[in-house]
C-alpha cells in the first residue's frame, strides 16, 4: 500500500515542482512573454492574410507579420526619443538664458493668493519665487557633469530595453507561427472542460484588442489634438508637452488634464487670459472628447465592463504590475467577470424525478 501511494503521488509532485521551477526560470522575462503574446494577438490577422495566399509557407507568413510588429513597434519609439530629446534640451535652454521665466510668471498668481497661504509657502521656504528660479537654474549648471557622468548607466538602460524589445520580436516570431498549435496543447493539459477554456480564450483576445484600440490609440489622438492647441496658443515646447499628454491620457482619472491644466494655469497667471481661457475650454472640449468620441467607436461593448470596474482595475494593475498593469488589469476583471457570469448563469439542477 505504502508503495503505491508513493508512485501515484510521485508524478503530480513532479509536475508540480517542474512547473514551480520553470516559473522561477521564466519570471525574469514575464513582461517580455506578456508584450509578446500581445504583439502576437494584434498582428495574427497579418499572418493569416499572408497564409490565405501562400498556405505553404508558414514561416514566411510569421515574418511578414514580425516585420509589420517590428516597424509598429520601433519607429515610433525612436522618432518620439528623438523629438523628446530636442525639446527637453530647447526647455533646458530657454530656463537657463531666462527666456523662460517662472518666477516672473508665477509672481502674479502669488501676489493674488491670500495672506494666510502666502505665509504658508513663506514658512516653507517657497515664498522668494526669484530666488528659487536661480537655483534652478544653477541647478541646471551644476548638473551638466552629473548628467555626463550617467551616460554610462542611461547606455546600460537602452541596452536592457534593446534586449526587451529583441526577446519580444524574437518570441513573437514563434508565437505568430506555432501559437495556435501552443494553445491547443496546453488546452489537452489544462484541468476545466473545453467550454471554460474557449471562454477565457475568447475574452482574452477580446480585451487585449479592446485596451490597445481603446487605450493607446486613444492616448496618441489626445496627445495629437492636444500639441495642435497648444500650437495654437503659442506655447512654447508643445510637442514635448503632445507626447506627455499621450502618456498621460493612459492614466484614468487623471488623464490629459494632467498636462494642460497647468499649462492653463500658467497662462492665467502670465496675464494670457485668452490663451488660458481658450486652452481650458478646449481641453474640456475638444481634448476630452476625443476620448469620448473615439473610445465607444473603438471599443464598443467588447469588454462588456462597467466604467468604474475598467477604472479600478487599471489603477490596481498599474500598483502591482507597474506599466503592464494598464493590460493586466483589466484583463483580470474582464476575465474574471466572464468566468464569475458564466458559474452564476449556470442552471440549477432540478429535483430529483418521482417515481
Amino acid at each position: 500500500m505504502g508503495g503505491n501511494w508513493v508512485r501515484t503521488m510521485a508524478l503530480p509532485v513532479v509536475v508540480v515542482g517542474l512547473a514551480i521551477l520553470c516559473l522561477r526560470v521564466f519570471l525574469p522575462f514575464l513582461d517580455e512573454i506578456l508584450w509578446s503574446i500581445v504583439g502576437t494577438i494584434l498582428f495574427q490577422p497579418v499572418q493569416r492574410w499572408y497564409l490565405t495566399r501562400h498556405p505553404d509557407q508558414p514561416n514566411r507568413a510569421a515574418l511578414v507579420a514580425l516585420t509589420a510588429m517590428s516597424l509598429t513597434l520601433l519607429l515610433p519609439m525612436a522618432l518620439l526619443t528623438i523629438v523628446a530629446i530636442d525639446q527637453i534640451s530647447s526647455f533646458s535652454q530657454s530656463v537657463a538664458s531666462g527666456r523662460f521665466n517662472p518666477a516672473a510668471a508665477l509672481g502674479g498668481l502669488f501676489a493674488h493668493l491670500p495672506d494666510s497661504v502666502r505665509g504658508l509657502l513663506a514658512r516653507a521656504g517657497m515664498g522668494d519665487l526669484a530666488a528659487i528660479q536661480a537655483k534652478l537654474v544653477a541647478g541646471l549648471g551644476r548638473g551638466i557633469p552629473a548628467v555626463a557622468n550617467q551616460a554610462l548607466a542611461f547606455g546600460g538602460g537602452m541596452l536592457n530595453l534593446l534586449l526587451s524589445v529583441t526577446v519580444i520580436l524574437y518570441l513573437g516570431f514563434f508565437f505568430l507561427r506555432d501559437g495556435e498549435k501552443l494553445v491547443r496543447r496546453f488546452g489537452v493539459l489544462a484541468p476545466i472542460d473545453a467550454g471554460y477554456q474557449t471562454l477565457i480564450a475568447s475574452t482574452f483576445v477580446t480585451v487585449v484588442r479592446a485596451t490597445v484600440k481603446g487605450g493607446i490609440l486613444v492616448a496618441l489622438a489626445q496627445g495629437a489634438v492636444g500639441a495642435v492647441v497648444l500650437a495654437v496658443l503659442g506655447v512654447q515646447s508643445w510637442l514635448l508637452l503632445g507626447i506627455v499628454m499621450a502618456v498621460a491620457a493612459l492614466l484614468p482619472a487623471v488623464g490629459t488634464g494632467l498636462v494642460w491644466v497647468p499649462v492653463a494655469l500658467y497662462l492665467l497667471a502670465t496675464g494670457q487670459v485668452v490663451q488660458g481661457v481658450a486652452l481650458v475650454v478646449c481641453g474640456l472640449f475638444v481634448i476630452g472628447m476625443v476620448d469620448n468620441i473615439l473610445r465607444p467607436i473603438l471599443i464598443g461593448s467588447e469588454t462588456k465592463m462597467p466604467d468604474f470596474i475598467v477604472l479600478l482595475s487599471t489603477l490596481g494593475g498599474i500598483e502591482a504590475f507597474g506599466f503592464g498593469g494598464l493590460l493586466v488589469g483589466p484583463l483580470v476583471a474582464a476575465l474574471a467577470q466572464a468566468v464569475f457570469t458564466r458559474l452564476l448563469d449556470r442552471p440549477e439542477p432540478g429535483p430529483p424525478p418521482t417515481p
